[in-house]
């Protein structure tokens, strides 16, 4: 069966703080920080909120993730190795290459760096006595097949709910031990038509960026993509009307607690984890997160 985590991005301390206490009680399976630009640096806000996941029933906790092309294998094995010591055998590590690097006038980290710094903290974490997962995010085929032959812990496709790429990417990574998550905008509410309608709002910046990622789209779900994607581009306001229910539906998950059942139940026996991502309902973070733990957390679990 497909577990259930949470993502979210660091915009500060005190809104993780809020969120971690709000999953703790709850049997999510992962607690997940952002590394994207103009979030705070993952593990500085896990390391501030580390004493309120301890010894909760979560079992990874972790950056999703770090950018290898900013930060050194030895800066990146440091933080790890104290996060471990906060919540033991329960962090893990994400690394990315970094794709938004582009923005403030750098290049995202080459696939050998990426290798490198993946097995020097293997290396490392060896050494020291250690296993903290590794986790390596990415939708392209080297990438993929970078992660099959590293027999890493996972791969992590941020921005889909699309089993049929779960099962594309699972073919190319040709390793059955390594793990498939997906994570993506979600907004769980038991007022569906508002949820959408956030939804759509919130998944379009990414969708821009991702949408095409996905070799898996149909006819009219492409035709959708490029009608939204020319307006959102010119900046129409009116841009995210442009994405039809079945495009939405590849890229977040956004109705009631019973739509969302619904679409990871699909997931299962292709996807490992999903991660339920940002803003997560239509009300404050910390009381969507309860909302998700109760109506499908508990549900699911039972």
């Amino acid at each position: 069966m497909t577990k259930i985590g949470i993502g979210l991005p660091g915009q500060s301390i005190a809104d993780v703080r809020g969120a971690a206490e709000a999953a703790a009680p709850y049997a999510y399976d992962s607690f997940s920080v952002y590394g994207d630009l103009g979030d705070l640096p993952p593990y500085a806000v896990l390391h501030a909120v580390a004493d309120v996941l301890k010894c909760s029933e979560i079992r990874s906790i972790g950056p999703m993730g770090v950018p290898v092309g900013m930060q050194h294998a030895e800066v990146i094995g440091m933080h790890a190795l104290a996060l471990e010591e906060q919540v033991p055998n329960q962090s893990y590590v994400g690394l990315v290459r970094g794709a938004f690097l582009e923005y403030i006038g750098e290049k995202p980290a080459t696939l050998a760096t990426l290798e490198a710094t993946a097995t020097d903290l293997r290396n490392r974490f060896q050494d020291k006595g250690e296993h903290i997962p590794i986790y390596i995010g990415g939708f392209g085929q080297r990438v993929l097949g970078l992660a099959g032959h590293l027999a890493v812990e996972g791969v992590k496709l941020g921005g889909s709910t699309n089993p049929l790429l779960a099962e594309k990417a699972r073919q190319t990574i040709n390793n059955p031990y390594v793990k498939v998550v997906l994570g993506a905008v979600s907004v769980i509410d038991a007022d569906r038509k508002a949820a959408r309608q956030l939804a759509r709002r919130e998944v379009a910046k990414y969708l821009d960026v991702v949408g095409l990622l996905d070799t898996t789209l149909d006819p009219d779900e492409l035709a959708s993509l490029a009608n939204f994607t020319e307006k959102f581009r010119i900046g129409d306001p009116k841009a995210s009307d442009a994405i039809s229910d079945s495009l939405l539906n590849k890229f977040s998950i956004a109705g009631t607690p019973e739509d969302a059942i619904e679409a990871v139940s699909k997931m299962n026996g292709l996807v490992d984890r999903f991660e339920f991502g940002t803003p997560h309902g239509l009300r404050d973070r910390a009381s969507a997160i309860h909302y998700i733990g109760q109506s499908i957390v508990n549900e699911l679990g039972e």
